[in-house]
């Protein structure tokens, strides 16, 4: 479902020119078209494309321990005894909640 405008003209954002609103993308979501030409829109979208393939890769480095990395057998099973007993805790809190919900029911 286009909009009644089909037979008149719009101005590129980019570009300043007034062409045919056949020259543009038709959004169906908003219902509207979009403010770029198609040529406009693509050298836009490709330009973004070569950005993000040049981006520099960064050595990201973590404020917490990760288990994977951790080369101490003792430590990584400390850190996973850790995260089973916080995954229980958060497990217990739920179900808590889980029976309080059904009990507030039943009243």
């Amino acid at each position: 479902m286009k909009q009644a405008s089909v037979g008149s003209n719009h101005i590129c954002s980019h570009c300043k020119r007034e062409l045919p609103v056949s020259d543009f993308y038709f959004n169906s979501k908003k219902q509207c078209y979009d403010n770029y030409c198609k040529e406009c829109r693509k050298l836009s979208s490709r330009k973004q494309r070569e950005n993000k393939l040049c981006l520099p890769i960064v050595n990201y480095t973590c404020h917490y321990p990760v288990i994977t990395r951790t080369d101490d057998g003792q430590l990584r099973m400390l850190l996973i005894l850790q995260a089973l007993q916080k995954v229980r805790e958060s497990m217990a809190r739920k179900l808590k909640k889980q029976h309080e919900r059904e009990f507030k029911e039943f009243e």
